[in-house]
């Protein structure tokens, strides 16, 4: 519900919304790779298909990202979770 306020306040403002980021998507375990979904089965796929806009990016829970963010080192991340969204905001500008 709140995404789509989010998004219906977006287009009243003329704001292009380019996709959507699902934060805390899941949880991958450091010994077998397994994705842990935490918070329950994600909904997003059908959210981001009501609005015709694409997922861009599902970020997993990893302590070593807030452990680098909470150092202030955040830059030392090695991540490839964001790639669909860096790809999004280069065909927008």
């Amino acid at each position: 519900m709140i995404v789509a306020k989010a998004v219906n306040m977006a287009n009243m403002m003329h704001i292009p919304v380019l996709g959507f980021v699902e934060n805390y998507s899941f949880l991958q375990c450091p010994d077998c790779g397994k994705k842990i979904h935490v918070f329950g089965q994600s909904h997003l796929d059908e959210v981001a298909a009501g609005f015709n806009l694409p997922v861009l990016a599902r970020l997993p829970i990893d302590p070593a990202v807030a452990e680098a963010y909470d150092s202030g080192m955040m830059e030392t991340v090695n991540t490839d979770a964001l790639s669909g969204v860096v790809e999004a905001v280069e065909k927008a500008v």
